[in-house]
């Protein structure tokens, strides 16, 4: 009986000492890893303050593909927000907002696990000859409970790993990304296709007039054959100066057909390509345009023949035109 009470002496201590040790340790935890990834800080700073690109990086997305994410508030930028729900223990389910958002300096989050309490996360952009340094912080509050103090002295341990996993993946990705003024080049392979076109000129103020009528036309023509687009309408610009517009309307059909007067079918061949995908309403086009543009002077590519653009969005289905996506191309050489 003096035995068992001995050994619950010695354990009682024992707890205690956990207990009374734990509130000495560190209230917080700070876990930091850097890397320096081949990118600009602008390029670099696109990447991160846009949540919808996290799922091409982030270590915890990656470890399960399947979860459920809700993304809410703006695009980009401070107020961003995605939440998570994972059938995964290690992953739970929470909320990631952005909080402050510094071009091209710095970017701060705020990660709430519910139940199991927040983090904050901060990611600091250095210059360093064109590429940047990326220090990735995440920082927690433990608190007074003393057992969660004494997790806080691995946490080191359990996050740096995956702030590594996630420093790695996005220099890779960013290795193969092209970004100007927050657009992405995409280099892009046009395969061939049929084409039922009809060509115009038309003037700044009456191409949004014209251009739907140029595509009714050729639409009436495909219902009266029962013929289904192969894709997206596109319409392929000519010659632009003076604000005068040289424009051919186009939509892709399966195979060459005999069209009516006023039409033509012609195959359009496979080319090499640079694009880029716009998102928003058609008036704020131009911004898309100047990154490209700017994307060939830089590298000094040379453009072969007309740019088109491809309407992927349908306004009338979508009537959020912040939405609506516009595909930029221009062949190049």
């Amino acid at each position: 009986m003096k035995i068992l009470r001995r050994i619950l002496f010695y354990f009682l201590c024992f707890i205690l000492l956990v207990l009374v040790t734990g509130l000495l340790l560190p209230g917080k935890v700070h876990v930091e890893r850097r890397l320096i990834i081949s990118a600009t800080p602008e390029n670099v700073f696109h990447q991160i303050n846009t949540l919808k690109n996290w799922e091409k990086w982030s270590p915890w997305m990656q470890m399960d593909t399947t979860m459920h994410l809700v993304y809410s508030g703006p695009e980009s930028g401070a107020g961003a927000t995605y939440k998570w729900m994972s059938n995964n223990k290690n992953i739970g389910k929470g909320r990631l907002s952005i909080i402050s958002s510094f071009p091209f300096d710095s970017i701060q989050i705020l990660m709430d696990y519910e139940k199991n309490g927040k983090s904050t996360g901060k990611f600091l952009l250095v210059n360093v000859n064109q590429k940047t340094n990326l220090i990735w912080s995440i920082e927690s509050n433990l608190g007074w409970n003393p057992l969660t103090r004494w997790f806080g002295l691995f946490s080191d341990r359990m996050i740096g790993p995956d702030l590594e996993k996630g420093l790695a993946n996005l220099d890779q990705l960013m290795s193969g990304i092209k970004i100007v003024d927050g657009y992405e080049i995409i280099d892009y392979e046009m395969p061939a296709m049929v084409l039922i076109t009809v060509r115009d000129t038309a003037s700044a103020t009456t191409i949004t007039l014209k251009l739907p009528k140029m595509y009714s036309k050729i639409s009436r023509f495909l219902k009266s054959g029962s013929l289904p687009p192969a894709g997206s309408p596109m319409a392929i610009f000519y010659n632009n100066s003076n604000r005068n517009f040289d424009i051919e309307a186009c939509i892709p059909v399966d195979s060459v057909v005999k069209v009516p007067e006023g039409l033509n079918c012609r195959l359009k061949n496979e080319q090499k390509t640079i694009m880029v995908k716009y998102f928003g309403p058609y008036k704020y086009i131009s911004g898309a345009y100047y990154a490209l543009e700017r994307y060939i002077n830089n590298t000094g590519l040379l453009v072969i023949g007309p740019g088109w653009e491809e309407y992927v969005t349908n306004p009338l289905m979508e009537p959020d035109s912040n939405k609506w996506q516009t595909n930029i191309y221009f062949p190049v050489n």
